[in-house]
């Protein structure tokens, strides 16, 4: 991953591979108490236009901006503004209509988009169905290399039904496809346009045309992007006129530009910065639920890592909120799974996955007697562990020095190996990259809803990232249930009653939630304050306050 990576079950190659105090409420919309800290979901809307907002990526300049490839953190946060969705994530990761005024199933293996007939992309051209149906195909070609494809594994058919209707016919029922069409997937290119510039598509050369608020000004590579606001929007015409985003990754640089106003806001600012910037008196730190997390798991299916007493052994040595106050700043909490809340808040069974995540034990406290007897168990008393990370993931390398002494504690002696961006990006790709590393840890988030968006990966055989070998035929049996049905209560059920058997294996040793973090500038406000950021267009509301 990159400093921050995606946890993605489509795009998951894409976003694992990528580089990898209390917050002030400052008002703003929905909020909930987490510890010291007060959670925002939402900022208040922007009220007065603003002609220019500079904007900064902690992550560093996008390697595109085509939706079907954006698999990082900084092309997501930019391609939101440009590219809609068929669906729209919300703050508190539910789902509303987008450019579909309805996207749903009709039966269990039948799912029909009715398009906005009031959605144009910003040369003025009606959304049609001749778009979606390019772009569904799009994501199924190899030759875009889109990180979407697997969206669509149970779908045999796709056709126009109505002047502004697509039907899709699945083999059979996908519990997860609808939440899909709120990222990447659901982001509708315009086919004229994307046929003509090819390959350059979404690149400097091509540029790209969607729907969003904003339209793509110009990109000055190794500088900046810069968008302008599209007065023909559905949703009315930002109040920003013009975006412009700069790329600053060294952390000190950053915190030095918000403090100085050169740059107006960013979301994840450095994590080290929050106190400074909350108490800066120019401006406002946000903090937000997230799907974000730190966290460890398995590369190989044989050594000490391979066996799940030593990974059990890890989890009960680690200090969790020790883990939250010191690497999170306090701006975070323990996680007891891979699978983040705020994916199933939104969902209309919260209730029974909120039932079967309390009912999961609390990992948070260590217990290093136990976790001694595990190792002692597993023979692994004296075990040397490599773990990979990516080369300059600061919070990563503090995550492994964190479980370095952990180890130390139950006598492994761990060592770790920090891999360059493109040898990282073969580590997922590649099983022979792989050789010699015990253990992989990334920093990463869920950019759409749904339990079954990423767990599949790691708890099914043969799954991306089941690098260990794990296969338990009740866990499979479960899984599958929980997919193939459009009942929401059904999938809750079914994925509750798996997770309850495969997180005993610790396939992703979790290490802690982080929140979400946004600064705007006095004057500022309107952009969500949740993780929801980066898949919705959340520079649409942003604007100027009246005093």
């Amino acid at each position: 991953m990159r400093t921050r990576t995606r946890l993605v079950a489509l795009g998951a190659i894409a976003a694992l591979a990528a580089t990898g105090c209390s917050g002030s409420d400052g008002g703003g919309g929905d909020s909930t108490a987490s510890g010291d800290v007060t959670l925002v979901e939402t900022t208040d809307a922007g009220t007065e236009p603003v002609d220019h907002v500079t904007w900064g990526l902690p992550n560093g300049e996008p390697t595109t901006l085509d939706p079907a490839k954006a698999g990082a953190e900084s092309e997501s946060s930019v391609v939101a503004n440009l590219c809609e969705g068929l669906l729209q994530l919300q703050p508190d990761f539910s789902l509303a209509p987008g450019l579909a005024t309805s996207a749903d199933w009709t039966d269990d293996t039948t799912f029909v988009i009715d398009l906005d007939p009031d959605a144009t992309f910003w040369n003025g051209n009606p959304v049609t169905p001749a778009d979606v149906l390019y772009t569904f195909q799009r994501h199924l070609d190899p030759a875009t290399q889109s990180v979407y494809g697997p969206a669509f594994m149970a779908m045999k058919d796709m056709k126009q039904t109505g002047p502004n209707q697509v039907t899709l016919t699945f083999e059979t029922p996908d519990a997860q496809f609808r939440n899909t069409l709120a990222g990447g997937t659901g982001m509708i290119v315009e086919a004229a346009y994307a046929k003509k510039a090819g390959a350059a598509f979404g690149t400097p050369d091509g540029g790209l045309m969607c729907t969003g608020p904003f339209q793509l000004e110009s990109w000055e590579a190794g500088e900046s992007v810069t968008l302008r606001a599209y007065d023909g929007y559905r949703g009315g015409a930002p109040l920003v006129s013009e975006l412009e985003f700069r790329f600053v990754a060294d952390s000190s640089t950053l915190t030095s530009a918000l403090m100085s106003g050169d740059i107006d806001g960013a979301y994840q600012p450095p994590v080290q910065s929050s106190q400074t910037l909350s108490d800066s008196g120019v401006g406002t730190l946000y903090v937000g639920p997230s799907t974000a997390s730190a966290s460890f798991g398995p590369a190989s299916e044989t050594g000490p890592a391979a066996d799940p007493r030593v990974r059990q052994a890890l989890d009960l040595a680690i200090d969790k909120n020790l883990y939250v106050k010191n690497v999170l700043r306090g701006l975070g909490e323990p996680l007891k799974t891979f699978t983040p809340p705020l994916v199933w808040e939104g969902d209309p069974a919260a209730d029974t996955y909120r039932a079967g995540y309390d009912a999961l034990p609390d990992n948070s406290e260590p217990d290093l007697d136990a976790a001694k007897k595990l190792i002692a168990d597993a023979g692994a008393d004296g075990a040397s562990l490599v773990f990979a990370i990516a080369a300059g993931d600061q919070q990563s390398l503090q995550t492994v020095q964190f479980v370095q002494a952990a180890g130390e504690e139950l006598g492994l002696d761990i060592a770790i190996e920090q891999l360059q961006p493109t040898e990282f990006s073969s580590f997922f790709y590649d099983p022979s990259k792989r050789e010699g590393i015990d253990f992989v840890a990334t920093t990463g988030y869920v950019e759409v809803p749904g339990a079954l968006y990423y767990s599949p990966m790691f708890v099914l055989p043969g799954g991306l990232f089941n690098w260990s070998g794990y296969s338990d035929p009740q866990v499979s049996k479960l899984m599958g249930e929980a997919s193939a049905t459009t009942d929401p209560e059904v999938t809750a059920q079914k994925f509750v009653e798996a997770q309850a058997i495969f997180n005993e294996a610790k396939l992703q040793v979790s290490l802690g939630q982080s929140y979400s973090r946004l600064f705007l500038r006095e004057g500022l406000t309107g952009a969500p304050a949740s993780f929801a950021y980066i898949s919705t267009p959340w520079a649409a509301q942003l604007g100027g306050t009246s005093s």
